[in-house]
Order: C-alpha cells, then sequence, then structure tokens
C-alpha cells in the first residue's frame, strides 16, 4: 500500500511540475502567426470587426508590415471561424498601402 501510494504521489508531482512549465512557457512567448504575435494582431482588430470597421491604426498598419503576408493570405479562409470579415482582413494591406502577393 505504501509504495503504490508514493508512486501515485510522485505521478501527481510529475504532472504539477508538467502544467507549471508549460504554462510559464507559454505566458512568456506568445503565440505567433505569419510572423506576428497574437498579442501584436489583436492592434487589428477594430479594423475587421463589426459592421462598419473603422480604418486601420498606424500601429496595425506597422504590425502588418511585420508579417509575412502570404503566410496570410493562406490563413483567409480561416478567419470567419473568430468573428473576422475576411473582406475586411484581405483590405487591410491596401489601407496600409503594404504589397500583397498576387492573388491573394
Amino acid at each position: 500500500m505504501a509504495k503504490s501510494y508514493s508512486t501515485m504521489i510522485f505521478l501527481l508531482f510529475a504532472m504539477i511540475m508538467t502544467v507549471q512549465i508549460v504554462t510559464s512557457n507559454a505566458a512568456e512567448t506568445p503565440a505567433t502567426i505569419c510572423k506576428v504575435t497574437i498579442n501584436d494582431l489583436v492592434l487589428c482588430l477594430p479594423a475587421v470587426m463589426g459592421k462598419k470597421p473603422p480604418k486601420p491604426t498606424p500601429d496595425c498598419c506597422a504590425v502588418l508590415r511585420k508579417a509575412d503576408t502570404q503566410c496570410m493570405c493562406n490563413q483567409k479562409s480561416e478567419l470567419g471561424k473568430f468573428g473576422i470579415k475576411p473582406a475586411a482582413a484581405m483590405n487591410l494591406p491596401k489601407q496600409c498601402k503594404i504589397n500583397v502577393p498576387r492573388g491573394c
């Protein structure tokens, strides 16, 4: 009984340590999409949501200049899942005077 209890405590401790390591790494390294972080992309959300989204801010345009535009183009079919209008999102580079790949 003592051996199985010790094993259970060890496994519980190992699981707790694993969760702490994973969550601490996640907090330090924000997710990246197309060479920009999610935290940075949030700056562009107002310009792609709602019935009449406003023009992108200079901060949003700065984020888009760092992004891999071909990668962003490849992701456009997924945008609707997040409440983002694909047409508005695809219009951002033009509004920010950023060149995009043909066919995007």
